[in-house]
Order: structure tokens, then sequence, then C-alpha cells
């Protein structure tokens, strides 16, 4: 699990991994990241909990990188979804 700015170029740079799913989580914007499948399918998603800490994690795909979907227009859904 990586954590660092999400941008065009950290999307492109995150490894195809071997088995499971690879994320990269956003420094700033707390809950959203990015999903890579091991047949190398990118997406981008928002993390939440609904009730606090006690409450099961729920993930909200946005959706596959590329057109329409940029690093920087997923990121303003993702604070549309979390507020």
């Amino acid at each position: 699990v990586a954590v660092g700015r999400i941008s065009k170029r950290s999307v492109e740079a995150v490894p195809v991994p071997q088995g499971t799913r690879a994320y990269l989580w956003d420094d700033l914007l707390k809950g959203f990241g990015l999903m890579v499948t091991p047949a190398g399918a990118r997406s981008y998603l928002v993390q939440y909990r609904i009730g606090g800490r006690g409450a099961p994690t729920r993930r909200y795909t946005i959706g596959k990188h590329g057109s329409p979907w940029t690093a920087d227009k997923a990121r303003d859904r993702a604070i549309d979804i979390l507020e």
C-alpha cells in the first residue's frame, strides 16, 4: 500500500501487481485512491465509513483511468462524494 500525490505520472508509474490488487492512496485527500488490478486496469476510488470507527469500510469506484477520468477530475469527484 503506497501513499503519495495522485497525478497522471504517479498513476502510470504504479506497476501491475502479480496476484492481488495494488493501491495508491492520495496524501492530500483522505480516502481518495487508485486501484490497479493484475490485468492492468487502473480505477479511481473513494474509501469511507458511515458511522465512525466501528462501522465497516465501504469503497465507491469513480471510474477507470483514461477518458473521461483524469487524476484531477477524479479528485474533484471524490471531494463531492466525501462531502
